[in-house]
Order: structure tokens, then sequence, then C-alpha cells
């Protein structure tokens, strides 16, 4: 297996994003999110938010919006990568109007025995910063490259 150690820290190119209602709208219905505050700008409004706010998870369509700059750092085997999981930590509200900056980091690789042989776990930290420097969101996202068998 690949040494991949070195990549801790490694940041990624920062991109930015508007909330559009549209978006909002589509993901609420996509994941049956059942709360009108999700779907009309009153309801939401009467429960305390500027607009329309972002379902939970909302931030997983984000990743269309990152740069790619043709650069594969992690260089992992498609084939053999599973989905670690993912952490949230909601920090503010996130409504339709905001522009959300991200900024991504390689926060730890950890190479482990399973009973399928080697696998290394690759967690990538992400902050989702609004246009008023506040820091809304942060998501810890794992990715694991199984060893070859």
């Amino acid at each position: 297996m690949v040494d991949r150690t070195a990549l801790i820290g490694h940041a990624y190119p920062p991109y930015s994003f508007p909330v559009e209602h549209g978006k909002v709208r589509e993901f609420a219905l996509a994941v049956k999110a059942g709360d009108p505050v999700y779907l009309d700008v009153e309801e939401a409004r009467s429960a305390g938010y500027a607009n329309l706010p972002v379902p939970p998870t909302f931030s997983a369509v984000t990743a269309h919006w990152a740069v790619r700059d043709g650069e594969d750092v992690l260089g992992l085997n498609l084939r053999r990568v599973l989905a670690g999981g993912a952490e949230w930590e909601y920090l503010g509200d996130v409504v339709v109007g905001d522009v959300l900056t991200v900024r991504s980091r390689i926060a730890d690789v950890l190479d482990k025995g399973g009973s399928r042989g080697p696998m290394t776990l690759i967690v990538t930290e992400h902050e989702f910063v609004n246009q008023r420097e506040e820091t809304v969101m942060r998501v810890r996202s794992t990715v694991i490259e199984l060893g070859e068998q």
C-alpha cells in the first residue's frame, strides 16, 4: 500500500458557491424533508430564518462546485474505495442567499488491518464559511481504500 501520511495537512483549493432557492427546494424534496420551512419562505421566516434554510446534509451537493485542477494528490484506486462515513457539525444557519466558501484539508491518514486485509482511512475536513466570514458548518468525511488482495 502507498504511504500517504505525508499528505496530512494538504489543503485543497477553496471554492465558493451561492445557496440558491431552487437547489435548496430540489434537495429538500429529494430527501423528503417534511418540515415546511425547507419549502416555503413564509414558513421559514415564521420559524425565525431569514430565508429558506438548507436541510441537513445539503453540503453533500456542494462537491460539484469544487475546483478540479487535475492534480490527484491521493492517487486512490477507485475500485477499492469505500465511503467510511461523515460527521456534520452545524455552527450557524445556512439560508438561501448565502454565499459559502469551502476550505478543505486532509486531516488524517491511518493505515489499519481489517478482516479483509490492510486498508487506509483518509479523513478530510471541510469548513464552510459564509459571506460574513462566519464558520457555519464543519464536515469530516472518511474514505477507505482497501488493500490489494
